[in-house]
């Protein structure tokens, strides 16, 4: 690889480009302050810097300058209030409570508000850091105002220079997520002997919901660039590449099979090994669409797993060519995976041409509110002690209330840090906390024992200001990846920071102190005010889970009469069946980090997470396999059979929501339904045996989960209230 091809490939990595960004923005701020011996400049200028890094989010050059604007007018207000109201301990504790809530409630409007409202408590803290030090109303905020206004120019620059660079950037993450997923669904077709498909199904689960996160997150890049979820220009190719990873996710998310019974039948043969290898290449191809994409360069797909195609399939003629009878259902099964992982082939090919299969309602659905109508009604809704964020917002006033009356009380000097650490530390639920709470601790501790040494090995002013630019991007770019990390560093640019006021030792032990304090306030209010237990709220999580499905397979049974269509609201409710799985994964995993007294029923969560998923790959084989069945007796089993599974999943539904553990679907059953599934006529087409198979699935999964929805329900309904 030549110097520009190294160059071109760090610069399309994402982190790299972005700590690039505030390379040259911190520079800009310390250059010219050094040069000028403005000191007292360095300290609000970094900080708003960081605050308006902190605020920024993806967005159009239009719609990044008025979010920009928006927020350097909070940052304003934010900053003003705290100076005219610092003099006036009770009135400030009272702006205090009333700001903090407001700016929270804010994030109910959407991301890009609760980026905003984080942005504006960050900074007004960061303004309280100053305060006592500042000689006007003016001095700090308009620093601080000054700092964010030439991070936000600098990016402004950026985004005109680069303009797809994050749409890229969101589509490679895609495919990148992809291959992760088809390297896990290649594990289950390693035969061997009582296979046990759980365990593979909760990785599985869990990189679904990877997958599904970086689907999102992709969507909400195009939809930043659109009007009104229509995509215009230069994104447009961008797209359609989006929309065909979409029906990718939709087939290798699919499952056509009991897992162990391949395994059982097939231990002796070499097919299931080629059908791994199949996916273990393709989840290469994807992860060199992944850079291709990142690169702006044309992807060439390898011949590779065009052989493993050709050679599974002579593999499945040969078996069928044994004329085993045991086998016949089985390589039915094996059939239709094949064939859904040859569509996969050619979609992965066509990437390069994806206006192939172009769809007919190429539009996104736009969750976005745009009008002020609107953002208050999404505000209204969220007053209510059932929503998430109505009691992060409470918590979080009293957290920082709270710490500012033992600033005052204990009149602890620089104490303004315990509200910063209560800031980042204080998360809507425990298991976020907790983990922040860590990581807090250790990079403050670990960034103080570095920076320590470090301020006593170079003691020159301009040395130090090289550390403070260092630590600075370090910060950035350790963010998301690793919190602990990126504590570290920020713990070092705040020593030499203040270094530069004269006041660098002086910090040291403040420092520690008050993120303990914040911590413990930190925990205390995710623990008593208002908490969210996921334990408490996990069965109307299955519950969304199951309606989501529910919706999902009657989308898809409609057009087993009218024919495929990846309508909007197809895509809709395809896309909220993978969401609410991803969300019953995570707040299982969230339970698992609470104290041992709210953790319930580990075992049983597992495997309604486990049946979840497995409910949601078997309606997905049928959304990939999607075809017109003209012939009126099978389409009446069809619609038979889906009536009954969709009134048992109403019944379950019922189960979890309200907690019901008595339950009678008697009159559901039809008990001469799984035998009129199972049997299947020779001259039935292949696709009619395949859907009647997956509605057979599913509906072999009901009892298992009507049961688990019982233990749930009777748990919830015994579990002393707090």
């Amino acid at each position: 690889m030549n110097l520009y091809s190294q160059l071109r490939h760090f610069w399309a990595n994402k982190t790299f480009n972005y700590s690039l960004l505030i390379l040259v923005t911190l520079l800009g701020v310390v250059i010219p302050t050094w040069y000028l011996q403005l000191n007292t400049l360095i300290v609000p200028l970094i900080l708003g810097v960081i605050a308006a890094a902190l605020a920024e989010s993806d967005d159009s050059f239009t719609g990044r300058l008025k979010s920009q604007t928006l927020t350097l007018i909070c940052f304003a207000v934010a900053a003003f209030s705290i100076e005219v109201l610092f003099s006036t301990p009770w009135l400030f504790a009272l702006g205090l409570f009333v700001s903090t809530f407001g700016f929270i409630m804010l994030g109910a409007i959407g991301p890009r508000y609760a980026s905003i409202a984080f942005g504006s408590l960050l900074l007004a803290i960061y303004t309280m850091l100053g305060a006592h030090e500042s000689t006007n109303i003016w001095f700090q905020p308009v620093m601080l105002l000054t700092g964010a206004a030439w991070y936000y120019f600098v990016s402004m620059l950026w985004q005109a220079l680069w303009p797809m660079q994050p749409v890229q950037q969101s589509l490679a993450n895609v495919f990148l997520q992809l291959s992760h997923y088809l390297d896990s669904k290649s594990q289950l077709f390693h035969p061997v002997s009582n296979l046990k498909p759980q365990p593979y199904r909760i990785e599985e689960a869990r990189l679904n919901a990877a997958t599904v996160s970086a689907l999102n997150v992709c969507k909400a890049t195009f939809l930043a660039r659109s009007k009104r979820g229509h995509v215009d220009g230069v994104s447009d190719r961008f797209l359609h590449t989006y929309f065909l990873a979409q029906d990718i996710h939709e087939r290798i998310s699919s499952t056509h099979y009991r897992y162990q019974e391949l395994a059982e039948h097939f231990e002796r043969s070499d097919v299931l090994f080629r059908f791994k290898h199949l996916l273990q290449n393709q989840a290469k191809s994807c992860r060199e669409i992944a850079q291709a994409i990142r690169m702006g360069k044309e992807y060439q797909h390898s011949a590779d797993s065009i052989v493993a195609l050709d050679e599974l399939q002579n593999a499945l003629i040969y078996l069928q060519d044994q004329h085993n009878p045991k086998w016949r259902s089985l390589l039915a099964q094996l059939g239709y995976l094949f064939n859904n992982l040859a569509t996969v082939e050619k979609q992965l090919s066509n990437v390069n041409n994806p206006d192939t299969d172009k769809l007919e309602e190429d539009v996104l659905d736009d969750t976005e509110a745009h009008t002020l109508r609107v953002m208050w009604q999404r505000i209204r809704s969220n007053f209510s002690k059932d929503s998430m964020l109505f009691r992060h917002a409470i918590r979080m006033s009293i957290a920082l209330t709270l710490g500012y009356g033992l600033i005052q009380l204990l009149g602890i000097e620089r104490g303004y840090w315990i509200l910063l650490t209560t800031l980042f530390v204080c998360q809507p639920n425990y298991s976020a906390t907790r983990q922040k709470l860590v990581a807090r601790i250790l990079g403050t501790f670990t960034g103080i024992c570095i920076g320590v040494p470090l301020l006593t090995l170079f003691p020159s002013q301009e040395s130090q200001l090289l550390l403070v630019v260092v630590s600075g991007v370090a910060f950035f770019a350790f963010r998301l990846a690793n919190y602990g990390y990126a504590t570290g560093f920020i713990t070092v640019l705040v020593l030499f920071c203040f270094n530069q006021l004269g006041q660098g030792f002086d910090v040291i032990l403040p420092r520690i102190a008050d993120t303990l304090i914040g911590c413990i306030l930190a925990v205390g209010a995710v623990t008593f005010i208002l908490p969210d237990w996921h334990a408490k709220r996990l069965h109307k999580v299955m519950a969304d889970a199951i309606g989501a499905n529910q919706h999902y397979l009657g989308q898809i049974i409609g057009q087993y009469r009218i024919g495929k269509k990846d309508s909007l609201s197809y895509r809709v409710s395809r896309r909220n069946a993978h969401n609410q799985d991803a969300n019953l994964a995570a707040s299982i995993t969230n339970m698992l980090a609470e104290p041992g007294r709210y953790i319930s029923a580990i075992e049983e969560s597992y495997r309604f997470l486990t049946l979840n998923h497995a409910l949601l790959s078997y309606i997905s084989a049928l959304g990939a396999h999607r075809t017109q069945i003209a012939e009126e007796e099978t389409h009446k089993l069809i619609l038979d059979a889906h009536r009954v599974i969709h009134q048992h999943l109403t019944v379950l539904y019922k189960q979890l929501n309200e907690h019901c553990d008595d339950y009678n679907t008697s009159d559901i059953d039809d008990p001469v339904l799984e035998q009129r599934l199972t049997e299947w006529r020779e001259e039935d087409d292949s696709s009619v045996r395949m859907v009647l198979q997956q509605l057979h699935l599913v509906y072999r999964m009901l009892p298992e989960l009507h049961s688990l929805a019982s233990k749930f329900a009777v748990r919830v309904a015994h579990k002393p209230s707090e």
